[in-house]
């Protein structure tokens, strides 16, 4: 992939995320700064295609990502400065609101999910599971498919039994990432995943149009907190 095929390509991602519109050459034109023509910015956008980063819906002229264009995403993203001030200050009121470790660890799981608009499952060891957010993240465009929506729900129904092998894939201190048909939490989703104590996880759920650089600065500041 040239330099350009990458600024686009991550270009493309980040105006999809925010706009849930798939991206055109046209938008490109008018919304980035690429020196090029309209022409050179569509043969792009279809070398792309072909190397299976962006995929093209039937029924729009632009491109949305596949599921290893936001791999590549993710593992090409500059996360920038740490979380805003006004940000940590908020997380100062979540602490206001108990010392209780597990309770602390509730409130931090609630400010998230609001923050980030998805869900969160907390894992607090065996038959101890904590969720908030759901109606966040049934509120996503992605749900107005009914599928869709069954598909995740049953991932509610079945999280306990995946949490085990998902801490196994987590070193400790590791925030990890999971996209789509890798996420033991639904294949329609992504999540970010850290470890705490023993045996416990944090887990942000969300459909893989996401906000990543969000989201993961987001729960790196909750593994801070938590540790």
């Amino acid at each position: 992939m040239t330099e350009r095929q990458e600024a686009i390509l991550m270009f493309v991602i980040e105006s999809y995320i925010n706009t849930v519109e798939p991206i055109g050459s046209s938008f490109l034109s008018e919304n980035s700064d690429f020196d090029v023509s309209g022409a050179t910015i569509r043969n792009e956008l279809r070398a792309l295609e072909e190397m299976g980063y962006l995929t093209h819906p039937h029924t729009s002229a632009g491109r949305i990502p596949t599921e290893l264009g936001y791999k590549y995403y993710v593992e090409h993203l500059d996360l920038g400065e740490e979380i805003t001030k006004d940000t940590h200050n908020l997380f100062d009121t979540s602490l206001v609101v108990s010392q209780e470790p597990k309770e602390k660890i509730k409130a931090f799981a609630k400010f998230s999910a609001e923050f980030a608009g998805n869900a969160v499952i907390v894992s607090f060891g065996k038959n101890s599971l904590y969720y908030t957010g759901i109606s966040n993240l049934f509120s996503q465009p992605e749900f107005q498919n009914y599928a869709y929506t069954l598909n995740v729900s049953s991932v509610f129904d079945e999280c306990e039994s995946r949490i085990p092998e998902v801490y196994e894939q987590i070193a400790k201190n590791e925030i990890k990432v999971f996209i789509g048909s890798e996420n033991p939490f639904g294949g329609e989703c992504s999540s970010i995943v850290t470890r705490f104590g023993n045996e416990h996880l944090f887990i942000l759920l969300g459909p893989m149009r996401m906000r990543y650089k969000n989201n993961i600065k987001l729960i790196s500041k909750i593994h801070d907190l938590m540790h």
